[in-house]
């Protein structure tokens, strides 16, 4: 089973790797073979006692920063080539950006993926049913189903990703896993699909936890619902599984 790890965060904003030191530790990886990464930044991120006042502002304020970290993701790519599946994604602090999302959404040129990162109930409402505008797949990001929405059934909560094809990451950061999780139980009777993150950030040895999340999603009967990689152009897009 091919291996993508798609929560990695790097310099450009609070990890402590270069992009190139990510790949060069998955690529070091051998058993089982890691076959891509994907570069998952923050973006879209201002002080805590700032807001932005309008769209306009939103787009002049994170606009070139925006640009910038594609750049380096898509350079990043062409020269791992051959070697690694370089994917350029970002994360999304909800309820930093709720207000912004059309503008946002105009942004995403060249990013594959965007995992949503602290959503309630009511949040993941709004963005399910913006969902479709996104250029791009969105999922939820070391999302916590039972934390996060504790007065929601996990019945309405997965039926609502399956309904808006949003996926679910399974990440490091819930680690050690539940072999009794509820939600890991409701998860696969719906189709939705998965993603595996290591949510690396300063600790390099996190990337060797993927075998684990590989592992949880196999015993768990989701290993046909991992989001792959799929290259249909020199840019390579990310695709849901069918």
């Amino acid at each position: 089973m091919p291996l993508y790890n798609l929560h990695n965060h790097t310099m450009f904003s609070d990890g402590a790797y270069s992009i190139d030191e990510l790949c060069a530790a998955h690529a070091a990886m051998r058993e089982p073979r890691v076959e891509g990464i994907g570069i998952s930044d923050y973006l879209f991120r201002m002080p805590s006692s700032r807001e932005c006042r309008d769209d306009a502002e939103f787009e002049r304020v994170f606009g070139p920063e925006t640009r910038r970290y594609v750049s380096e993701v898509h350079e990043a790519r062409a020269r791992w080539h051959g070697r690694l599946h370089v994917f350029c994604g970002c994360v999304v602090n909800w309820p930093l950006n709720r207000k912004h999302t059309e503008v946002l959404r105009s942004m995403l040129s060249g990013i594959d993926y965007v995992l949503f990162e602290n959503l309630d109930w009511a949040g993941l409402t709004q963005l399910a049913n913006q969902s479709r505008r996104f250029p791009c797949p969105i999922g939820l990001g070391n999302t916590k189903i039972r934390e996060q929405m504790p007065n929601t059934s996990l019945d309405q909560v997965v039926r609502t990703l399956a309904n808006a094809r949003i996926f679910y990451e399974i990440s490091a950061r819930h680690m050690p896993f539940s072999e009794s999780d509820p939600w890991f139980a409701i998860l696969p009777q719906h189709r939705v699909a998965v993603a595996l993150g290591t949510d690396t950030h300063d600790e390099l040895g996190a990337v060797h936890t993927l075998p684990i999340l590989a592992a949880y999603a196999d015993r768990r009967g989701l290993s046909d619902r991992l989001v792959r990689p799929q290259i249909v152009d020199p840019a390579m897009a990310l695709a849901q599984p069918a």
